[in-house]
């Protein structure tokens, strides 16, 4: 909804999907452990135990999409039978801070809640939001029990170095959390399958 449907070239800005940077990256190994392998290749336990095992891991790396700062429950959203649409003034103050912090995710200084009956001057998604990186793995190996049965073994890992991403962030200028991170994406978490084929 627009903030206000008279001046409609203030609605201009980055869409709320918007994502400047994302880096995703694939590998796949097979272990060089067992028969036609560098190593343990003579037979014996060792080589029935660390042979055929891939080890697959993902990377995601990407920035965060924009945030807009407004204002809830004010006059005006409620005669328009709206909530949230009127936006923030902005100063013009540097926006990213040094070192974010749960706390302090960006600069709130530089908004503040418009005066009463007054547009808020802020562009729309103006403060770009949390990034994330993960790294996830799996390791699973084959074991073939002869004719057409197999038994698979599969360890997976998300977020395999437990790595903090921030989710949500609080934009609402009139907020006591305001500029603050709500909540935070799952922390590492591994399951183990075990899958007979046949």
């Amino acid at each position: 909804v627009a903030q206000n449907d008279q001046d409609l070239n203030a609605e201009w800005g980055l869409s709320s999907f918007d994502r400047r940077h994302q880096l995703a990256a694939d590998t796949s190994i097979e272990l060089p452990f067992g028969p036609n392998r560098p190593w343990l290749n003579g037979g014996g336990t060792w080589a029935a135990l660390f042979r055929d095992w891939r080890l697959t891991t993902t990377f995601t790396w990407q920035s965060g999409t924009p945030l807009t700062a407004r204002v809830l429950a004010s006059v005006g959203d409620a005669l328009r039978g709206t909530n949230g649409t009127l936006r923030a003034d902005y100063n013009g103050d540097k926006i990213q801070v040094a070192g974010p912090t749960i706390d302090e995710f960006f600069n709130t200084s530089a908004f503040s809640r418009p005066a009463p009956g007054l547009f808020g001057n802020s562009p729309r998604n103006l403060i770009i939001g949390p990034g994330s990186k993960q790294l996830n793995a799996q390791f699973s190996r084959d074991i073939r029990m002869g004719a057409n049965r197999t038994v698979t073994l599969q360890w997976n890992a998300t977020n395999l170095l437990n790595m903090v991403n921030y989710a949500s962030v609080d934009t609402v200028v009139n907020s006591p959390t305001f500029g603050q991170i709500l909540s935070v994406r799952p922390m590492r978490a591994m399951t183990f399958n075990l899958r007979f084929r046949f």
